[in-house]
């Protein structure tokens, strides 16, 4: 006699990965926001640094490097942020002079990004695309079968 698993564990499984769905396409549709409405203000940048070895790519000498980022909003409080980029296996360290243009929501200022990360893209489309993927692969009804004895 064969025993089969409960539904609970199944049920469970489809709200996380739903709920990982949602999440891929809040992230995409964050960043396009950002960059129609986001406020600009310029950051330093503070820290950079290289996370981990080379890359398992078919281009050689790539790495992946941890930004750290600050601005100051017009009230004067100050926000960090963090980005990622890939780049080659030469890099500047942060001298404390190198600025670059962020973006952030006014009333939320800890959602911030790289101007250059919120510009309209690929990007955010295959981020809204798999996130809409994962929802409907995981909720799609069964196709009933007409079985014939």
């Amino acid at each position: 006699m064969q025993r089969t698993k409960p539904k609970s564990n199944n049920y469970f499984s489809r709200i996380l990965i739903t709920l990982i769905g949602v999440a891929f396409i809040a992230w995409g549709l964050t960043t396009l926001a950002l960059g129609f409405v986001g406020t600009k203000a310029t950051a330093l940048i503070t820290d950079i640094r290289r996370e981990g070895g080379e890359r398992n790519e078919v281009k050689r000498g790539r790495y992946t490097y941890n930004i750290s980022y600050t601005f100051i909003l017009p009230g004067g409080k100050t926000v960090n942020g963090v980005t990622k980029y890939i780049g080659d296996a030469v890099y500047l360290k942060a001298d404390g002079k190198s600025k670059v243009p962020v973006r952030y929501f006014s009333f939320f200022p800890a959602l911030n990004a790289l101007a250059s990360d919120t510009k309209p893209g690929v990007g955010q489309l295959i981020f809204i695309a798999i996130g809409i993927f994962l929802i409907y692969i995981v909720n799609k009804r069964p196709k009933k079968v007409n079985r014939r004895i």
